[in-house]
């Protein structure tokens, strides 16, 4: 049987002429003419693995432990981590699957197979319309928990939940097949992602929750994205398992309007620790600061720092991202950053709210507590005794 040979980033990758039965082989022989050992070969199956078969497991709460541990990837990690231009999805499938997978040439579905010993590492969960969340390839068995998750931080409670049969036929093979996962909405009561002013906060919660009842199942939040370009688009966020967190502590900080920033849900140590760090550290002098509502700080900045144009006021208002990250990741706070999601309110666009986790560790200098702030400017001096 005669095959064509197409050399892909340094390897010799053959496709047969006639169907065959998926298989990845590498062959690491010398051929009798070579001066030089041969490329080795992988021979390509031309369909994906199968979609989520099962959930994972469930977490057990046995632990006391607060500590968890989360795989953090050096700069050398990252740069090794490339993947050949030239390379396919086909042939990045067939080097990945298990040889001894149950599934056939004839039987597989879109994504990976998974399994209760080996689940399907992802899942994405997008904010769509003004009041669903759109899960994908999610575990059933998390699902009580995203549900407890949302229903605590939205009052106004569950409108419908439902699994979305997006492609008919599709969906019909997987359920053939005894398939979990797929795609599973939840839509709220209310206008959750265009909230109204006494929603505000909680619409961030309802992030900030399932970031926690995530945590405790064992996934984690590794990016967020816009995946349409229309301007009504939201983010989509995307999580990958980690070790299960028995105890896990999050809070968010938020920016809002043209000159506010909401510190929800943080210790009282650390949420006083960034007020202060704020008035110290914006030259323009901190307006008022008060308690929005049970566990959010809020501060207001002088100036519009979040609809500036000038070339000044734009790196004032970068610098106020710093200077949070700064106080919030010292090892003395022991928190670290756990992602961005970029979120509107009915009277403002879209502007980006922080999540941060404490691990214990934090990111940067010592154990010994951070300096009391020093004011930067006059202003910034005055602001130091502002909602004291």
């Amino acid at each position: 049987m005669a095959l064509a040979a197409l050399k892909i980033g340094g390897h010799r990758r053959s496709k047969s002429s006639n169907p065959v039965t998926p298989v990845s082989t590498i062959e690491n022989g010398h051929n009798s003419g070579d001066s030089v050992p041969p490329s080795p070969r992988i021979v390509v199956s031309s369909q994906p693995a199968s979609i989520l078969k099962a959930s994972t497991p469930s977490v057990s709460s046995g632990s006391t432990s607060t500590s968890f541990s989360k795989k953090r990837l050096s700069l050398s990690d990252i740069r090794n981590l490339s993947i050949n231009r030239t390379e396919t999805t086909d042939s990045r499938w067939s080097a990945d699957e298990n040889s001894n997978s149950s599934s056939s040439s004839n039987d597989m579905c879109p994504l990976p197979e998974s399994s209760m010993k080996s689940p399907f590492p992802f899942f994405s969960v997008s904010l769509s319309g003004t009041s669903t969340l759109s899960f994908i390839a999610m575990p059933v068995v998390i699902r009580p928990a995203v549900i407890a998750a949302v229903q605590r931080a939205w009052k106004h409670g569950i409108r419908t939940m439902d699994s979305v049969d997006y492609a008919p036929e599709l969906m019909e093979f997987h359920r053939s097949k005894g398939c979990e996962g797929g795609v599973w909405e939840i839509t709220l009561k209310g206008d959750a992602w265009n909230p109204s002013s006494g929603d505000k906060v909680a619409s961030k919660r309802i992030i900030l929750y399932l970031l926690v009842e995530l945590a405790r199942n064992g996934y984690e939040l590794t990016t967020s994205y816009r995946m349409s370009a229309k301007d009504s688009g939201k983010d989509t966020l995307v999580f990958s398992t980690c070790t299960p967190d028995p105890d896990p502590v999050f809070f968010a900080v938020a920016f809002y309007s043209s000159d506010r920033i909401w510190i929800i849900d943080a210790e009282a140590d650390v949420g006083q620790a960034l007020e202060e760090g704020i008035k110290a550290t914006w030259v323009d002098g901190v307006k008022a600061a008060r308690v929005r509502q049970r566990h959010c700080r809020e501060i207001k900045l002088a100036g519009s720092p979040w609809v500036a144009h000038s070339k000044s006021s734009l790196i004032s208002a970068r610098i106020i991202h710093l200077t949070i990250l700064k106080y919030i990741t010292h090892k003395s706070m022991g928190y670290e950053l756990a992602g961005t999601v970029s979120m509107s309110d009915l009277d403002s666009g879209e502007l980006p709210v922080s999540f941060y986790r404490k691990t214990g560790k934090g990111e940067w200098g010592t154990l010994d507590a951070l300096p009391s702030p020093v004011p930067v400017s006059e202003a910034a001096r005055r602001s130091m005794s502002v909602g004291v």
